[in-house]
């Protein structure tokens, strides 16, 4: 009720106000949407020449599935061995960096944000000079660890990130004194204990790191093979030939996938934020 009389209650100014917010909130809206329209129609039709109506047709979508899921599939299997792997490094390394004082320690925090701030491209540079020439008896030119190495190298700063914030959101150093005082040795009181009073956040960055994996290509592009094409690198090669139906059609694909994950990260956000409030 109140909310009805505040709705009738504002006045002429305030309502142009607010139709200026409405109106940039909407423009902001179209500005984001409107190229992944493009995209859509693109892979309907091929081209925005000519008869629209006459070209429509579901066959480009039909070569993705024909013949072109294999950098789809590649790129899948790539971001969960990526997203695995960040799991296994970033939750261990943002709960030493977050428990422990040690020398160095707020050095090492800002090393593991570098490849955050640094440029794609001079990750990739480094990548090809420091692994794509056999060096040390290793020689991981044009081989898939390579391209692992580097999807890793990009996302697990952010899975360190989101784990030290869980991580800061409760009084696990309490809960980990309680469960000594009970008995509990460092494993069970990191798996059973700490693990699972941050589980959402970091849930939150295995969705978040396995979205960047997906759409990585700055870095993906100096050190892939060329018979192990990502989807990112696919689709690049297709927007510059003639195959941009096709190409257009597996970029809808991949925008659907990270759409999915991005709601999956919001509805894991959303969770742990009730958590947080409970608590």
């Amino acid at each position: 009720m109140s909310n009805r009389v505040s709705r009738l209650s504002i006045s002429f100014p305030d309502r142009i106000v607010v139709l200026f917010f409405y109106s940039v909130i909407a423009a902001t809206v179209l500005f984001i949407v409107l190229p992944i329209l493009v995209i859509l129609l693109y892979s309907f039709v091929g081209s925005i020449s000519g008869d629209l109506v006459g070209s429509f047709t579901l066959e480009y979508y039909g070569e993705v599935f024909a013949s072109g899921l294999d950098p789809l599939v590649l790129s899948f299997q790539l971001a969960i061995a990526t997203t695995v792997l960040d799991v296994l490094l970033g939750v261990p390394a943002a709960y030493t960096l977050d428990r422990y004082d040690f020398a160095f320690s707020d050095r090492l925090r800002d090393v593991t944000i570098l490849p955050m701030a640094i440029p794609g491209i001079v990750l990739g540079i480094a990548l090809v000079r420091t692994w794509g020439v056999p060096r040390f008896g290793v020689d991981l030119s044009g081989m898939l660890y390579l391209l692992l190495i580097a999807h890793v190298l990009f996302t697990v700063p952010f899975m360190i990130q989101t784990t030290t914030s869980a991580l800061q959101s409760v009084d696990y150093q309490a809960l980990e004194e309680t469960a000594e005082s009970l008995g509990a040795n460092w494993p069970q009181r990191f798996l059973f204990v700490v693990v699972p009073n941050v589980y959402n956040g970091i849930l939150s960055g295995a969705i978040l790191t396995f979205a960047l994996s997906m759409g990585e290509f700055n870095i993906t592009l100096f050190v892939y093979d060329p018979t192990n094409k990502t989807l990112p690198i696919e689709m690049f090669g297709g927007f510059t030939t003639s195959a941009v139906g096709q190409a257009s059609a597996l970029s809808v694909v991949f925008v659907a996938i990270i759409v999915v994950s991005l709601w999956l990260l919001q509805y894991v956000g959303d969770g742990d934020t009730h958590s947080v409030t409970n608590v």
